[in-house]
């Protein structure tokens, strides 16, 4: 008879095979298929179309965003406009959206290998990798990014990239990351504030400094007034700017969804009370920005900084104006790490702790194919996504993650009593 450690191997592959067979539908043969999400909304902007006009042989029918049909108005950060002006030189869209593809893969791979060498150093143990590798082939956000050719995966790559440079002591480095990420889509922005609280002069100032010239040069090349990104944080497009859209997930989507007539049939559900959960939803965020700001100067001496840096990502997450799914990429950080402490150091979370980790990776993950979904619940695998997350299901997932990160710090805290 095999004994427990053989059957927890046996089960331990058979996982990793229904890993690689779900990333290889999912994350390779649906996302070559698909469309390409962001790719044709955001990624060829103005500055493609100043190539074409200054040289025609250069202009294609495939420049043209469907999203922003306008020659000026750009979306997001100015980095993503800046790297992708090279596929100006595809002949076709479906090679650039290859590339681009592929591009994502290496990047993907590169952020994965960082983490895993971040927790568990140049030579992990096959087991804990092995279980990381399922947590991020299934998650659900991971392939949605894949599929959609989102740059939220070179962002990740980016700030992954920041920590290992700091983790080895090059801040110039790691501060040159961190502002070319936040330049890229903003959101890595909290991260500025951390680094000169946790004693980072060198990377903060350096951060700064490639934040102010990458602004200054798309302020020349793009301008900022035409910036969709801006006009819609400003409330110039209020009209435009649906916050019960069934993608977002930031803490005021969740909140308006829940005063809103749920129906999958419906895209933009209409809320109850606006202006009133607008003022809540503000207040909020704001205490919770607060908390983590009080968190973080307590424990400016920690030495955990795989943990608060995942941890600043989920709250960024938490209070944007909007998040969708696919940004919750930034949540396998504090996730791995959770199974990483969970493998190292068992007795630092309680039974709660763990229970919650699980919940929360099965919340804002989906581990299995909305395909294999449909004949449980009788519907269209993108309606079930629809309904999971009009009913702010991954929302939940990430607040959970985030009690879950604080708890996984103090339980270390408390097992190594000098780590500060």
């Amino acid at each position: 008879m095999p004994n427990r450690t053989q059957w927890g191997r046996a089960a331990l592959w058979l996982v990793a095979a229904y890993s690689v067979a779900h990333f290889l539908y999912s994350g390779i043969y649906a996302a070559w298929q698909a469309a390409g999400g962001d790719f044709r909304s955001a990624f060829p902007g103005p500055l493609m179309f100043q190539l074409a006009e200054r040289w025609p042989s250069l202009n294609k029918e495939w420049i043209v965003p469907w999203f922003v049909d306008s020659k000026v108005i750009w979306n997001y950060g100015p980095v993503l406009h800046f790297l992708t002006v090279p596929l100006i030189f595809a002949p076709t869209k479906e090679l650039a959206m290859t590339i681009v593809l592929l591009v994502n893969y290496a990047l993907v791979a590169a952020t994965f290998v960082l983490w895993v060498r971040l927790l568990f150093g140049p030579r992990p143990a096959w087991v804990p990798m092995l279980l990381i590798g399922c947590l991020w082939m299934n998650y659900y956000p991971l392939l949605e990014a894949i599929m959609g050719r989102e740059i939220e995966l070179l962002e990740f790559f980016l700030v992954t990239a920041a920590v290992w440079a700091l983790r080895h002591d090059r801040e110039g480095l790691a501060g040159a990351a961190v502002g070319v990420a936040t330049m890229t889509k903003f959101l890595p922005g909290i991260l500025l504030p951390y680094l000169l609280i946790k004693g980072y002069r060198r990377a903060f100032w350096v951060a700064l400094a490639v934040c102010g010239a990458l602004a200054g040069l798309a302020q020349w090349l793009l301008g900022f007034q035409h910036s969709l990104t801006f006009a819609v944080l400003g409330g110039e497009v209020g009209t435009r700017y649906f916050p019960t859209i069934y993608m977002r997930q930031a803490l005021i989507n969740a909140l308006y969804r829940m005063f809103a007539i749920v129906d999958s049939s419906q895209i933009e559900p209409v809320t109850l009370y606006p202006d009133a959960l607008k003022l809540i939803g503000t207040v909020l965020q704001g205490a919770i920005l607060a908390a983590t700001a009080w968190f973080i100067v307590r424990w400016r001496h920690s030495r955990l900084l795989e943990l608060e840096v995942a941890l600043l990502l989920l709250v960024a997450m938490i209070i944007l104006p909007h998040a969708n799914t696919y940004y919750f990429v930034f949540a396998l950080p504090a996730l791995s790490l959770g199974v990483a402490v969970w493998l190292r150091q068992p007795e630092a979370l309680g039974a709660l702790v763990k229970g919650a980790l699980l919940g929360s990776i099965l919340l804002s993950g989906v581990l299995v194919p909305m395909r294999v979904l449909e004949p449980i619940f009788g519907m269209p695998g993108v309606i079930v996504a629809r309904v999971w997350q009009l009913y702010s299901i991954p929302a939940f997932g990430i607040m959970l993650a985030a009690l879950v990160a604080v708890a996984v710090h103090q339980g270390i805290r408390r097992m190594e009593p000098a780590g500060e």
